[in-house]
């Protein structure tokens, strides 16, 4: 898939985290792409992203019930993107790509006439349910904040999957930052 990326170079992969950041240090690196499965705690994204010569970071995120507070995680720690190992082809096509030429998901640039689209058809509860699913908030936390049922939280949550066409709420969140649905600044990340 990243051959497929315009004007790429070569493409390397590292045998442990300690090569990766040798690698990077030593290399003009355009992006890095980090399994979450290699680096649990994201150490290794927060030292690829945050180091003399910063190197652009997608993290492809292991599917659990953790995701979104992985997601949340992995953003705070300095990844560009995030999104599920198992999605579609085409939608980690895209992702990489927007790290890859300098879009990254947390930017706040122009989002695409279909973006835009997606973005116009949250509706203000469903935005706001999406800032706290951002947040790391379980279905029943939201549910008790919002005084709602948790029924009525994942019936949201599933049309908000729906809307973004996305494969589940971490990739929700995702779009939902590169899109400018939420404004990662606003956020405070741990």
């Amino acid at each position: 898939m990243l051959a497929r990326l315009p004007d790429v170079g070569a493409i390397s992969a590292a045998a442990s985290p300690a090569a990766a950041v040798r690698f990077a240090r030593r290399t003009m690196t355009g992006m890095a792409v980090v399994d979450q499965a290699a680096d649990p705690g994201f150490t290794l994204v927060r030292s690829l992203s945050s180091g003399y010569t910063p190197c652009p970071v997608a993290v492809l995120l292991t599917p659990s019930a953790h995701a979104d507070e992985d997601a949340r995680f992995a953003f705070g720690q300095g990844a560009q993107a995030v999104a599920l190992a198992t999605a579609s082809a085409s939608y980690l096509h895209q992702v990489l790509a927007g790290v890859y030429i300098g879009v990254p998901i947390q930017s706040k640039g122009e989002p695409s006439n279909a973006e835009q689209k997606r973005g116009h058809a949250l509706s203000q509860r469903e935005t706001e349910i999406l800032a706290l699913i951002a947040e790391g908030m379980s279905s029943k936390l939201i549910a008790e904040r919002l005084v709602v049922s948790v029924e009525t939280v994942r019936s949201h949550a599933k049309n908000i999957i729906r809307k973004l066409e996305a494969n589940g709420r971490a990739e929700a969140v995702s779009i939902a930052y590169r899109t400018g649905i939420l404004d990662s600044d606003a956020l405070p990340l741990a």
